[in-house]
């Protein structure tokens, strides 16, 4: 296990360099680490988010990130707010051009209810998501959709629409806040948070979420074939694959029920195989040995 987190890990440091977002790219934190998110520099090390490596929607051995907030003023961790920012980021770059239209993530809340939203800084400036999804604590795991259209946005500083914000996103904020914030005015609470399965959706549906057995993938792990077999509901189906960063690796159109992948030339790692057709998206994840 720790030899395919090592191996994962580097492949996640080595892509880094020329990361931006991509359409459906998920941030599924198999690869135990925070993938870039944080809090700010004045958090000390032990208040920055951990990556937890058992307990997440898929039960044991499904990793998360997690973090908490203490509701103290004047404290670093006094708000429920991580960002990622800067060169290494994967959630920079052209929203627009991508076509994604929605943050979709799991998350499970305790000790106080959250009001999750998204925000993006962008030529300075800044906007934030104006409806808020209320996560209530103690719920368990449950999955969100925050739309990240134009219009679903309140300008918090600065002199660009939101249009243009998205268009070149330097950082990307998940925030918990009563209203529309991003600095000063975020509400100060005492909460943790689970996070998982952070999706660049092209899509407002929550379908992709979709936990049905619709198909199998087999061997896993496997270190030269992956085998797809398809459920007979499924037609005219597609396959792509992503690597742990979001990139596509692979993708085909499905033309049997039962069909084979040659990765033997994959990097070691964690993927996730993705079918869908024009009414719904499965996801699963895979292990290259």
């Amino acid at each position: 296990m720790k030899t395919k987190l090592l191996l994962a890990s580097l492949l996640l440091t080595s892509a880094l360099a020329t990361s931006q977002v991509m359409a459906n790219q998920v941030a599924d934190f198999e690869d135990g680490t925070t993938q870039t998110w944080q809090k700010g520099a004045a958090a000390p090390p032990e208040e920055q988010p951990m990556n937890v490596a058992t307990g997440g929607p898929a039960g044991a051995d499904d990793n998360y990130l997690e973090f908490s907030s203490n509701g103290i003023p004047d404290t670093p961790s006094s708000k429920m707010v991580i960002f990622s920012s800067g060169a290494s980021s994967p959630w920079t770059s052209n929203y627009t051009s991508e076509g994604i239209v929605a943050i979709k993530m799991d998350v499970n809340v305790s000790i106080n209810d959250l009001n999750m939203r998204v925000a993006f800084q962008g030529s300075g400036t800044r906007i934030c998501t104006t409806n808020a999804v209320a996560v209530a604590a103690g719920s368990g795991w449950t999955t969100i959709t925050i739309p990240i259209s134009p219009s679903d946005f309140t300008v918090i500083q600065g002199s660009l629409t939101p249009a243009g914000v998205l268009a070149n996103v330097q950082v990307m904020r998940i925030l918990s806040s009563e209203v529309p914030a991003w600095g000063t005015n975020v509400t100060e609470v005492e909460a943790t948070l689970g996070l998982d399965n952070i999706i660049a959706s092209t899509t407002l549906s929550t379908e992709e979420f979709n936990t049905q057995n619709e198909f199998e993938i087999s061997p896993n792990p496997a270190t030269s074939k992956l085998n797809i077999k398809l459920a007979q509901t499924l037609n005219n189906a597609n396959v792509v694959v992503y690597n742990v960063l979001g990139k596509k690796v692979y993708a085909k159109s499905l033309s049997a029920m039962t069909s084979s992948i040659d990765v033997s030339n994959w990097n070691s790692g964690v993927y996730l195989v993705r079918v869908s057709t024009d009414k719904q998206t499965l996801t699963k994840r895979f292990v290259k040995q």
